[in-house]
């Protein structure tokens, strides 16, 4: 027997020297590092507007989605697991699953309510990501924390049947996944700095120059007299002067360089664009752009929702699951719910219907307004 095939060879207690001093796998990301572990810095950055769209726009490509079931035979479980998808917020939970492309990943634990003596799944709340941490097996636990802080210490294990773990590209290394938020940490960060500039620039220059002239025999009290006045005039727009004392108000020369603020802020954009969404197209196209790109960029962004939206389909099922196995144990096959476009849903199932209808299948009314979204008043089936 080749027992050395199940074993794991390459493994962290030969290459690692300090694992009989630490139990826990510290974050790798080098900005929490340098700033104690804390996550607000990247939840701050989602308040920049340009961050904000391309996130959205990232988002929807699944939100967008609906959803069907699969793999199901028994009706009355299938009637069950519709109706209770159906009373969950999926938008919010989707949201919230889809920020794990943003923090790496993301945890929720799933509130349960006992009804008709089934233990039932209502909601999935996502809780901060500081809460966690990942032991040396690569293994998510809940954090200890005192008076003090946070304890860096192995960490309490978590019930499988009660959190659901969502990670965004992990990997041996780092199972705190892929960080999105760490790429446009100083995009984000220069692009303020050059707003405030900006800012400061417009404020000091915008505004006309004021000249005050004295005589060659005016005393320092006349001076400082005439300073004051000058100053009174540019914060009230009034003041009084002595007879003979002149002002000359000179406009800035127009200087272009708002324009080299401006083209370090579109930077910083495109930058963003690309760490969201690998394309910049339809948050920075000026005027009537190209059709060829602008269906490219629509493309990769239906690429990116593919992928995406098995992070939302994983969540969803393991809550499906945990209800089939808590509340009906592992005879019951589990369904496996999967998300699609709208249309492509409607299209696969018109299909199918054309099929059965053909070889002699009658379907009710109520299949068509279940099944299509449909009204009573739409339609007659003779």
């Amino acid at each position: 027997m080749e027992s050395g095939l199940l074993r794991d060879i390459a493994n962290r207690k030969r290459f690692d020297l300090f694992r009989g001093i630490s139990k826990y796998l510290p974050d790798p990301d080098k900005i929490l590092i340098e700033r104690g572990y804390d996550y607000g810095i990247y939840r701050d950055l989602l308040t920049d507007p340009h961050l904000t769209a391309v996130v959205q726009q990232r988002k929807m490509q699944v939100l967008q989605m609906g959803w069907e079931l699969e793999n199901i035979e028994n009706a009355n479980l299938k009637e069950e697991i519709i109706e209770l998808v159906n009373s969950w917020n999926i938008s919010r939970i989707g949201s919230a699953v889809l920020d794990s492309f943003l923090f790496g990943f993301s945890v929720g634990e799933i509130k349960y309510e006992y009804s008709d003596r089934k233990y039932i799944p209502v909601d999935l709340i996502f809780k901060p990501q500081e809460w966690f941490i990942f032991d040396r097996e690569n293994q998510i636990r809940l954090r200890k924390k005192t008076e003090y802080g946070y304890i860096f210490e192995e960490g309490e294990k978590l019930d499988d049947r009660k959190f659901i773990l969502v990670q965004y590209n992990p990997t041996y290394v780092n199972p705190y996944g892929e960080r999105l938020l760490t790429n446009v940490y100083w995009p984000i960060y220069f692009k303020r700095a050059a707003i405030e500039k900006w800012h400061s620039m417009s404020e000091k220059f915008g505004i006309p120059f004021l000249t005050g002239y004295y005589g060659a025999a005016a005393t320092e009290e006349e001076k400082n007299e005439l300073m004051e006045a000058i100053e009174e005039a540019i914060e009230n727009n009034i003041t009084i002067i002595k007879e003979g004392t002149q002002f000359d108000f000179k406009e800035n020369q127009k200087y272009d360089v708002g324009k080299l603020f401006e083209g370090m802020i579109e930077l910083q954009n495109s930058e963003i664009s690309k760490a969201i969404l690998t394309v910049t197209l339809t948050t920075e196209i000026k005027g009537g752009g190209s059709y060829n790109a602008a269906k490219t960029h629509q493309e990769m962004l239906e690429y990116i929702g593919l992928n995406d939206k098995k992070l939302l389909e994983m969540a969803l099922n393991k809550m499906i699951r945990n209800y089939v196995l808590i509340n009906y144990g592992s005879e019951y096959n589990s369904p496996w719910l999967r998300l699609k476009r709208k249309e492509k849903i409607i299209d696969s199932t018109a299909e199918r219907d054309a099929i059965l209808t053909k070889i002699g299948l009658k379907f009710t009314k109520e299949y068509f307004m279940k099944r299509y979204n449909l009204s009573e008043e739409d339609f007659n089936i003779n």
